[in-house]
């Protein structure tokens, strides 16, 4: 899977600021593990990559962080990649690539360590099917303040149609 995404909710005189990151896609007895805030939004849990470190680590880090749970290192598989360009946060464009990967987690859960803005958000670990998730994403968020919903609802509709 490749996909390129662009809000074009930018101006083109903005800098550039360019991130990469990983993201998980989690699948367990017919649900998948999602991140979901106070805004209606569902996403796949992940971040961005930091210096030095590689995509797999920032994936077990950053799923661990945002969800609690331990990714299964044998077990991660890329799935695809979304080149992703939107309003950023400082009056700049985001240029982000984040790489999705399948894997697994372990079945019991440690205690999360969220980051500032993930507390304002009051992010909160679902387990649920890509078609609850799909309607969330679809009826309840405001893009403007959650743009990235739009990447994982293509993901997602991806899976989706991967599987027919």
């Amino acid at each position: 899977m490749e996909l390129t995404i662009d809000l074009k909710n930018y101006n083109n005189t903005d800098d550039i600021f360019k991130r990469t990151a990983s993201r998980g896609i989690i699948y367990h007895e017919g649900k998948y593990l999602l991140i979901c805030s106070k805004y209606g939004d569902h996403k796949f849990p992940g971040g961005g990559v930091k210096k030095g470190e590689t995509p797999e680590a920032a994936l077990i880090r950053e799923v661990r962080e945002e969800t609690g749970f331990i990714v299964i290192p044998s077990s991660i598989h890329y799935y695809g990649i979304v080149h992703e360009r939107r309003k950023g946060d400082y009056n700049d464009i985001l240029e982000m690539d984040s790489h999705y990967y399948i894997c697994e987690v372990w079945e019991k859960a440690t205690n999360r360590n969220l980051d500032e803005y993930e507390k304002e958000y009051e992010y909160t670990v679902a387990w649920m099917t890509l078609e609850e998730a799909l309607k969330h994403n679809r009826d309840d968020v405001n893009m403007d303040i959650c743009p990235w919903t739009k990447r994982d609802t293509t993901v997602m509709q991806h899976l989706l149609n991967c599987r027919k």
